[in-house]
């Protein structure tokens, strides 16, 4: 099937999507204010050196300082052809002035990240003014287009003081296209400065491109069939935008399609089921099998069982087909939910060796297709995968969730059988002080459970003889929390509901 792209804005919200049919290959929502972080360059401050760490933290006048480590965004070794990477050492101390950029954003209770090695990304190229270096990306297999396209970097090279890496779209461009987009990225470089020499520290210098340009930039290609757009005014300034875009206005508006049916456009497409699914950990496959993907911390869990498939020979060849089928769809579903970090894979066990291979070089092939850099480290003796996948931005679904107010974060709360256990406690406090009578605020629930199950009579005749307790069920009362009170008073004041426990 066809790859489309969708861009639509609402509520103050970009939303940008690929896919393959009906399926979602990538999912992108972001405030319309631009709040994203990575790939901006600030004038810092440095407040804090780590000298041991080679790191330190750096006031840009963001709700935390930055992380600083120098080793941050080098190039990888493997995607060199020419020129070393810089030294590593770094030499700061308090109050001195850095431009750095943001490479990571913020994750969970962690500040942003940020390097002092910049870097301006376009469609055909990443221009690097700190190093002297030039690479080629390792997705371009084919050695004639390698050699070619390195002669034209270096050519480049010669003329623009700094280092290029050349991007896999590069492979499709003119030596044209990819000189002028060359000395587009450096004149952005140039302008930056400027703006920095009279800039007060801390203070934003370059603000990197917004999501409707970096899906142009980063997603579009020759292979995506249609660019469905679903407000007139986001497709007017998707015209505007791509008059600098190199592969030109004529390309963008022959594929670009106004949705303008009334209705919304996800919606319409069925993508919006698609997006609902990114916030289960349950993932279904075509067979019958589920991955269920679970995120700690540290890292993120992916389990594969075969569910509902019972397949058509034996056992092995079951267990090898559902794992066929399962490292295609964690590739997909790390990409869309943008995983990053550590990721396990549980794979079923398989007895054969050939078999294992088999997985992991499926896993390895289907992982190229991501923008991310991913590394697979190959299946264990217990059958478990781990990879790692380049993260700079948060993960696809923060956006779309907040956190519970009940569980905060935990995803349990306290059963009931617990909260009673706490209220017994709470009980037994008040009459050790002398209390004669209680009085327990609770949630409505929880009191129908307390008076159906009788779960406290079984103390009456030993703990609570000779003593009066209340419960007032509360619609507004979270499960887990109650309020206990002791009282002496003959005649008690209570409201309507309140039911004398026995």
């Amino acid at each position: 099937m066809a790859k489309n792209i969708f861009l639509d804005i609402n509520v103050g919200n970009y939303m940008a999507a690929l896919a393959d049919g009906e399926k979602l290959l990538e999912y992108h929502i972001e405030r319309e204010d631009n709040s994203n972080l990575v790939g901006n360059i600030y004038k810092g401050k440095v407040v804090a050196v780590l000298g041991g760490m080679q790191a330190a933290f750096v006031n840009l006048g963001l709700k935390k300082n930055a992380y600083l480590c120098v080793t941050e965004m080098l190039p990888d070794k493997r995607d060199l052809s020419v020129g070393e990477l810089p030294d590593r050492s770094i030499e700061l101390k308090e109050n001195d002035e850095i431009l750095v950029q943001i490479v990571k954003d913020y994750m969970g209770t962690k500040g942003v990240k940020c390097s002092p090695h910049l870097s301006f990304a376009g469609v055909y190229l990443v221009y690097m003014p700190n190093f002297d270096l030039v690479g080629v990306s390792r997705k371009i297999t084919d050695e004639k287009a390698r050699e070619k396209l390195f002669e034209t970097a270096e050519g480049i090279r010669k003329k623009i003081k700094g280092g290029f890496v050349v991007r896999t779209a590069a492979a499709k461009a003119s030596r044209r296209d990819i000189k002028k987009e060359a000395e587009a990225l450096y004149e952005k470089y140039l302008n930056m400065l400027k703006e920095a020499e009279t800039a007060e520290a801390p203070a934003l210098v370059y603000e990197e491109a917004d999501l409707l340009s970096r899906m142009l930039r980063d997603v579009y290609s020759s292979e995506v069939a249609n660019i469905y757009v679903g407000n007139r005014d986001l497709y007017d300034e998707l015209c505007s935008r791509a008059r600098e875009d190199s592969r030109g206005l004529v390309e963008y508006r022959r594929k670009a399609v106004l949705f303008d049916k009334g209705t919304d456009m996800f919606t319409h497409f069925g993508l919006d089921k698609e997006v609902s699914k990114l916030l289960r950990n349950r993932v279904e496959l075509e067979s019958g099998a589920y991955l269920i993907i679970d995120k700690t911390e540290a890292l993120t869990v992916i389990d594969v069982n075969t569910g509902k498939y019972t397949g058509e020979s034996n056992l092995e060849e079951t267990v090898f087909n559902t794992n066929m089928l399962a490292a295609a769809e964690i590739a997909r579903q790390v990409r869309l939910r943008n995983i990053g970090g550590i990721v396990v894979v549980d794979f079923i066990d398989m007895e054969r060796q050939e078999h294992r291979d088999e997985v992991v070089k499926a896993l390895e092939n289907a992982l190229k297709q991501d923008r991310s850099k991913c590394n697979v480290l190959g299946m264990s003796a217990l059958g478990l995968v781990e990879f790692t996948r380049k993260k700079n931005r948060k993960e696809s679904t923060s956006t779309l969730v907040q956190e519970c107010p009940y569980c905060h974060g935990d995803g349990r709360i306290f059963s009931n059988d617990y909260v009673v256990l706490r209220i017994r406690a709470a009980l037994l406090d008040l009459f050790a002080e002398g209390y004669k009578s209680a009085v327990i605020d609770l949630n409505v629930e929880l009191a129908d459970y307390i008076l159906k199950k009788g779960v406290l009579s079984s103390d009456v005749s030993k703990i609570w003889k000779d003593k009066r307790i209340y419960i007032v069920p509360h619609k507004t009362y979270h499960v887990e929390n109650f309020r206990a009170r002791g009282d002496n008073s003959k005649v008690l004041d209570l409201p309507d509901k309140a039911r004398l426990l026995f």
